[in-house]
């Protein structure tokens, strides 16, 4: 099955890996030819005649063929392994940007990127080393056995009795080792997250003044992955020594055997001419060669197999939120949404959402408000398919959301969150998220229109300034309208406002407001509340408590009702919790 995926993969490929192996078996070929010249010459020289001129040609011009054969082997084995390095990184990134919010916050980021970079880049040791040598592993040693039982099959028998013994010791070693190499990935990737994740939150740690406990943290994981390493190697490198004590062993026994062979008539059935022992010596060290290779890539290439099945299992993932296959786009598009009896929950032991109904007409603005907690982000993630509900359903212009494309129900609709994530690289390039084609005069709109526009001049570099690591260079409330002119550029009849402009100062908040009036004309648009300020404007507000929607109606009607909003109108007078 393993190698079978790692064929897959070769896909496109295959030719190259063919032609190193060709090459490599030109390369052993080659081999064979110097041993049987050098034995013909020792004849020739026991005659007293022969060409030692024209040996020396053939085995210049043989030895010319392995340098050229050698280095076409390796080149076209590196070049299919990168190319599948290139290919195969880039699949399991389009795979991960298809799994579902679920899946990536069950898996720590910095053990996804460990998978995607660093054992995806272990997979090009077993492509560009594994395969070949496996292959020249099996066909030199039986290619040259064959020539020794063909010259003298008594004296290949003892010649050749340790090697059945190292391949089954090979057999045994690797195939336990194996899982001591899962594991020191698995190790790596461990303190990869780790490191990642402190370098992260640096700045916490440093305000905590924890970057000791957080460094022993570290420590104690690295040495776990130390000693896994040290353990799994204690075994791979047991291999090389077996090989080196066998290929002595062989060479002892032919010269013993030789010893004796080689002596007066009366031992004539045992006889071995001189000619003969020296070729037998000389291929003995190249039978047991591609073992000795393979023993000193045991390390690589145990870890290679043990990341390219970690890759595997990843890409064996399959995403949760996919397209319906009758998924369609409708004919009359409608931008009107619908809540019909929506049951969810993150943990099936704790409800989120039960039994919630709403309707938002076509162009209708309506708010979200509640404690923290009780779902009304989740609403908007629902809707945008980050989860699927587990009872009722979701209707976007009356057609059931899991029916419709992901691309053109994502496509219509704009999310502005609380926590805007912003790229590492130039405003410019976060901006043009929400459109990639979008001219400069539409960027200075939309940034205008959030009054993003007068921060950014005051910039030297301007929309080309660096936001630095998820826009660690600009404040809350500078990211928050990058995020809303990027949602803004997008131009998506449907736009989610969760709790977009929480981190702006008030007057900030205000122009923003005024814009956004103007901008939601004609949308459909929910928002999830944080200020009363930002919901006043609303043509409806929902309630929501305990994953219900406890009351519904315009600002004024559930302020006088003494109800739940009024409720949480007097326990603050500017936000809500």
């Amino acid at each position: 099955m393993f190698i079978k995926r790692i064929w897959k993969i070769l896909h496109g490929d295959r030719r190259l890996m063919v032609w190193s192996v060709v090459f490599g078996l030109v390369f052993t070929g080659l081999g064979i030819i110097p041993p049987l010249l050098i034995r013909r010459m020792i004849v020739w020289l026991d005659a007293g005649n022969g060409s030692f001129f024209l040996v020396g040609g053939i085995l210049a011009g043989v030895y010319l063929l392995r340098g050229v054969s050698r280095y076409l082997y390796g080149l076209f084995s590196h070049i299919a392994a990168y190319r599948t390095l290139h290919r195969l990184a880039n699949d399991v990134y389009q795979h991960l940007q298809n799994m579902s919010p679920s899946f990536l916050n069950r898996h720590h980021s910095g053990n996804l990127v460990a998978r995607t970079i660093g054992d995806v880049e272990a997979v090009e040791d077993f492509v560009a080393h594994g395969i070949p040598e496996s292959m020249l592993a099996v066909v030199i040693p039986i290619t040259m056995s064959i020539v020794l039982f063909i010259i003298n099959w008594k004296l290949a028998l003892i010649a050749l009795f340790p090697l059945p013994i190292v391949a089954g010791l090979l057999y045994v070693i690797t195939t336990r080792t194996h899982n001591h190499w899962r594991g020191v990935r698995r190790r790596f990737a461990e303190v990869s997250s780790r490191i990642q994740d402190h370098l992260a939150g640096v700045t916490v740690l440093q305000s905590f003044v924890r970057e000791a406990h957080a460094a022993r943290r570290v420590r104690r994981q690295s040495h776990e992955y130390r000693d896994t390493i040290i353990y799994a190697n204690r075994w791979s490198l047991v291999p090389a020594g077996v090989i080196e004590a066998a290929s002595g062993a062989g060479l002892v026994l032919i010269v013993c055997a030789g010893a004796w062979m080689v002596g007066p008539a009366d031992r004539a059935v045992l006889t071995v001419e001189v000619a003969d022992l020296v070729v037998f010596l000389m291929y003995l060290g190249q039978i047991f060669l591609p073992f000795l290779r393979l023993a000193n890539l045991t390390e690589n290439l145990q870890k290679a197999a043990a990341s390219a099945e970690r890759v595997f299992e990843l890409l064996d993932e399959q995403p949760e939120i996919v397209d319906s296959p009758s998924a369609s786009i409708p004919a009359e598009r409608r931008f009107d949404i619908e809540f019909d009896r929506v049951d969810f929950a993150y943990d099936e032991n704790v409800p989120v959402l039960r039994d919630v109904s709403l309707y938002v007409s076509e162009g209708e603005t309506v708010a979200l408000v509640g404690e923290t907690g009780v779902g009304k982000t989740t609403v908007c993630h629902l809707l945008i398919r980050f989860y699927d509900v587990n009872g009722g359903g979701i209707r976007l212009g009356g057609h059931d959301i899991r029916n419709l494309p992901l691309t053109y129900l994502r496509e219509n609709i704009a999310l502005v969150s609380q926590d805007v994530f912003l790229f590492e690289g130039t405003i410019r390039e976060n901006l043009l998220i929400g459109d990639p084609d979008a001219s400069d005069e539409e960027l200075q709109t939309a940034a205008r229109a959030a009054h993003a526009e007068e921060f950014i001049l005051s910039f030297p570099d301007g929309f080309d300034t660096l936001v630095g690591e998820r826009g660690v260079r600009l404040s809350g409330g500078q990211k928050q309208r990058i995020g809303i002119a990027r949602a803004l550029l997008k131009d998506a009849p449907v736009l989610l406002l969760d709790e977009a402009t929480s981190a702006v100062d008030s007057e900030t908040e205000s122009l923003i407001k005024d814009a956004l009036l103007k901008i939601t004309a004609g949308r459909t648009v929910l928002i999830v509340a944080h200020r009363l300020s930002t919901i006043m404007a609303a043509d409806r507000i929902l309630v929501i408590e305990n994953g219900q929607i406890v009351e519904s109606g315009t600002y004024k009607e559930l302020s006088n009702a003494g109800g739940q909003f009024a409720r949480l109108c007097q326990l603050t007078s500017e936000n809500f919790v």
